[in-house]
């Protein structure tokens, strides 16, 4: 009698937890996606390339000026006392030392720059996301790259570009070496 008391409470919570959870509402978001189809992804990744080609070709350009530097010396060193050279060859390496740290800034100052122009528009999709949650009653949203498996029916990521396309077209990079 005991098992049949047992086998109908546990009836009768899987039906009431079937029931509870049946009217919640999920749906999936591609981040990716995202960033790769939003207007404002895209005016992002384009400064930041127009940017990072300037850079590259002002380093390219100071790399073959201190090449070239390198070479001279080099020809200079049988013709020069050994202090002559030495006070040469340590301005030369402070040049070589002023041109990594200042690519490096160069570099840092990219990533600080993507990283806000990103933080931007995650901001907005946040809000975007919201909105929908209300207004189509979705209990979660999740990731795309978090689910296994799932019914294209519950991907909102085109709402969400198409959301943001209107509200956030662009964004403004800035980089500042």
């Amino acid at each position: 009698m005991k098992i049949y008391k047992f086998i109908i409470t546990l009836i009768s919570f899987t039906f009431l937890f079937t029931s509870a959870f049946a009217e919640n509402k999920i749906a999936t978001l591609d981040v990716v996606q995202l960033l790769k189809d939003s207007k404002a992804a895209i005016s992002m990744k384009d400064q930041l390339n127009v940017v990072a080609k300037k850079f590259t070709e002002e380093d390219q350009k100071t790399q073959k000026e201190i090449q070239k530097q390198e070479e001279e010396l080099l020809r200079q060193k049988s013709t020069l006392t050994p202090e002559a050279f030495s006070d040469r060859k340590n301005t030369f390496e402070k040049k070589v030392i002023e041109f990594n740290k200042n690519s490096q800034n160069k570099r840092k100052a990219l990533a600080k720059a993507e990283k806000q122009a990103v933080n931007q528009i995650e901001e907005e999709v946040e809000k975007i996301v919201k909105e929908i949650i209300d207004n189509e009653k979705i209990t979660a949203v999740f990731r795309n790259s978090a689910v296994i498996l799932s019914d294209t029916s519950i991907d909102i990521t085109q709402k969400v570009v198409d959301e943001l396309n209107k509200k956030l077209s662009s964004v403004k990079v800035d980089v500042a070496p």
